[in-house]
């Protein structure tokens, strides 16, 4: 499948974007803050998700993470993210 030709920024910039488990009180979802510490005063974005979508040992609260993204903004891979980590 080819790559879109329109998109307003590069590729790269999904390979790797950090992201934070917030929690959750729905059954089955989980909330995680995308981004945290840029924009939206300084919080980051909030996404609810499938909570299958994060793998079990890294749902609890403040888990820092690393997601993969598609164009759509879909999660395709889910790993963690080390405080040595940029």
């Amino acid at each position: 499948m080819s790559e879109p030709t329109n998109q307003p920024y590069p590729k790269e910039w999904l390979e790797r974007v950090p992201a934070r488990v917030f929690g959750c009180l729905v059954p089955g979802e989980l909330r995680i803050v995308v981004l945290p510490g840029s924009a939206h005063a300084n919080g980051g974005a909030e996404w609810n998700i499938r909570a299958e979508t994060i793998p079990e040992d890294l749902r609890m609260p403040n888990t820092k993470l690393w997601l993969k993204l598609d164009f759509g903004m879909n999660i395709l891979r889910v790993w963690k993210r080390e405080d040595s980590d940029t």
